[in-house]
């Protein structure tokens, strides 16, 4: 990217479509505008297999607002990577869907592959924590990620029917609270997809480093600071530990959806969703051995940003994530410190004897 060049990327996601723009200068980039809608484009997929109209109509309606704001604010084409993921890539009639999509919004919308998607997360993970050794976790609304590192490098991947909207649609009531038969069978049912991933649950799997990324995942470690009566302050490098998450699935399944909300740190927009997320969390965690999950503010968008920016590398991951966040940091503090420092200069120069 060149200094001062912008880009937005616009995540079709299962649960939310999110418009996020970024900017890059020499050492530096920030996000400058964010747009989110929950559409929840993949509520009854797992039934029927489609998208439903309601679904779609609301998807359209958000892109409509996403095409004007782009067009506002003078990002063209080729300032503009558009992705679409699980529900959509999964759907029956996600073509029919697509054309009218690429038609309402007017450019471009990408189908990632698992493979693509998961690769994102992973580029996310490395370039937001100082993860050398371990595995990264990437939990959506239709599917879950898990990418083994070692090195910094992507050694195993994989991509699991295991999101937010459809477990809960499949496995949770949609009210009341959740019975004890229901949550076994999601338990099992998720001990039998991870079951077979021998580079996460085999003697070998390496380093017991877990991060995870997605809106569930930081909702939780939200609810999770709230918990534990740690100050909230953003959830970059929070720990959702075993026994928290462990409190926090008993808590969540004796509300119904309706009144999750009101665990402390628990998002409205996502009361429905938390329990499935917070035991799909939970399998993961006992099947790798893992003790807790560390969490990133980065998702997909920043791992798709920083594809673009750093495509002269081979992976695209910056040298050294500390140092980078350090100089990236000073870059946006310094034109608030310049009329600090020619204060401090000129008070001194206007002293008499």
């Amino acid at each position: 990217m060149k200094p001062g060049e912008r880009v937005a990327v616009i995540d079709l996601g299962s649960n939310s479509f999110r418009l996020v723009v970024f900017m890059a200068g020499e050492r530096w980039w920030k996000r400058t505008d964010e747009i989110y809608e929950p559409v929840r484009i993949g509520q009854g997929l797992a039934a029927t297999g489609s998208l439903a109209q309601a679904p779609i109509e609301r998807a359209l309606a958000t892109l409509d607002v996403f095409s004007h704001f782009c067009r506002a604010s003078g990002l063209g084409e080729g300032s503009v990577d558009a992705v679409a993921t699980s529900a959509i890539r999964d759907a029956e009639n996600a073509e029919t869907f697509l054309a009218r999509a690429r038609e309402r919004f007017g450019l471009p919308i990408r189908v990632l592959s698992r493979e693509t998607e998961a690769r994102y997360g992973y580029l996310a993970a490395i370039n937001s924590t100082t993860l050398q050794d371990g595995y990264v976790f990437d939990l959506g609304g239709g599917s879950m990620q898990l990418v083994r590192v070692e090195g910094r490098l992507a050694l195993d991947s994989g991509s699991w029917p295991l999101g937010t909207v459809r477990m809960s649609e499949r496995f949770l009531p949609p009210n009341g609270p959740a019975k004890r038969k229901q949550l076994d069978e999601l338990r099992e049912h998720l001990a039998g997809e991870l079951a077979g991933v021998r580079w996460l649950t085999g003697a070998d799997s390496g380093g017991r480093r877990l991060v995870g990324i997605g809106g569930t995942v930081r909702n939780l470690a939200a609810a999770a600071q709230r918990a534990t009566g740690l100050p909230s302050n953003g959830v970059q490098g929070t720990v959702i530990e075993r026994e928290v998450l462990d409190e926090l699935v008993q808590r969540l399944a004796a509300l119904p959806a309706s009144e999750r909300a009101t665990v402390p740190g628990v998002k409205p927009a996502r009361a429905d969703l938390i329990l499935a997320g917070a035991l799909v969390v939970q399998a993961v965690l006992k099947a790798g051995g893992f003790e807790g999950m560390e969490t990133t503010e980065a998702g997909l968008r920043e791992g798709i940003f920083f594809e673009r920016l750093l495509s002269d590398r081979d992976p695209p991951l910056l040298e050294n994530v500390r140092q980078a966040s350090v100089l990236n940091l000073a870059a946006h503090l310094a034109p608030a410190l310049r009329p600090a420092r020619a204060c401090r200069r000129g008070g001194g120069r206007g002293r008499g004897p």
